[in-house]
């Protein structure tokens, strides 16, 4: 069952306030019997430090900078170690090429990230957010509510599949692999698994706009169907995961399936908000175009109104344009 992660890395941003972060990858590490490596991954100095400030050698408070923290994070994974047997690195460079680079040269199957303040307040241009873009495999960005909280666990799935017929399969392969990876997380947390779906009619999406009228009665009838088809390959979905679970840990799992009507965008947020959610699985690219260049735009807006946890899985075949050399 996708899911199970055998390789995983935390990435470390400063030396401030991981424990948490540190303690949610020892904890799944430990779960999966997983290979775990802790990362601190630190900005470069810029090449002109020296010129702006010149009480200092761009060159020696570069190594000075690494060598303090190899030895910061040494210390730390002996205490780390006495939990898990962990292994380090430590990178000083940009920390999107250096963090994927690491992905893709040591087969990494999990980033696990703690939230940057940024990500919080909404803004662009995060770490974070440009992991969930270009990052091969699943991210994984906590926030501060502590382990032990997690009660809900929500899959958000994309069941449209009016696309292009080479498209459908990528559509159904990803939403296959984020309930998979929501299942995992619920049964590794003994949390209540959620399964939400918002579907939008595209002529009422239209008619929105004021510059249009539609029949209504048609509407509710092909909203009636919609709805209908949605359910439909949700069940699909579910018998095909169920077929993968032992009896006992599929009732245990026992997921809860919401197909909401209304606008994805605000609907999904709206719904993980009340379902009080700890942590959300979600695609964060929504199609296989330019390899990892666009992330879709229903994902992006819906991140950016979360305050839970996030994991962001790619679809299959996904290619970060970010290379290993």
């Amino acid at each position: 069952m996708k899911g199970h992660y055998k390789n995983i890395l935390c990435v470390l941003s400063n030396a401030h306030r991981q424990d948490d972060t540190v303690a949610q990858a020892l904890h799944i590490a430990k779960a999966h019997q997983a290979s775990l490596t802790i990362m601190l991954s630190l900005e470069a100095l810029p090449p002109n430090a020296s010129m702006v400030m010149e009480s200092f050698s761009y060159i020696d408070s570069q190594q000075s900078m690494e060598t303090q923290a190899r030895h910061w994070l040494k210390e730390q994974a002996e205490n780390w170690g006495e939990q898990y047997d962990v292994s380090t690195a430590v990178t000083v460079g940009q920390p999107l090429i250096d963090v994927v680079h690491y992905v893709i040269r040591n087969d990494i199957d999990l980033v696990i990230k703690r939230a940057e303040e940024s990500f919080l307040d909404r803004l662009f241009g995060s770490l974070d957010m440009r992991l969930f873009r270009k990052c091969p495999c699943p991210v994984w960005i906590i926030n501060h509510k502590p382990r032990s909280q997690y009660k809900n666990v929500v899959a958000a799935l994309d069941l449209n599949y009016h696309y292009p017929t080479h498209e459908v399969s990528i559509r159904r392969d990803l939403n296959r692999d984020i309930l998979q990876h929501a299942a995992q997380i619920a049964l590794l947390e003994f949390a209540q698994l959620h399964i939400v779906h918002v579907f939008d009619a595209v002529p009422e999406n239209i008619a929105r706009d004021g510059f249009i009228t539609v029949d209504n009665d048609r509407m509710e009838t092909d909203l009636a169907k919609i709805h209908s088809e949605r359910e439909e390959e949700l069940e699909r979905l579910l018998t095909e995961l169920s077929n993968e679970l032992d009896e006992n840990v599929w009732e245990y799992l026992n997921p809860q399936k919401h197909i909401v009507h209304g606008y994805p965008r605000r609907e999904i947020a709206a719904t993980t908000t009340s379902l009080d959610t700890d942590i959300i699985v979600m695609g964060t690219v929504a199609r296989l175009g330019v390899p990892g260049y666009i992330m879709g735009s229903t994902a992006e807006e819906t991140i950016h109104q979360l305050k839970c946890a996030v994991v962001g899985v790619k679809p299959r075949g996904f290619e970060s344009p970010i290379s290993a050399e």
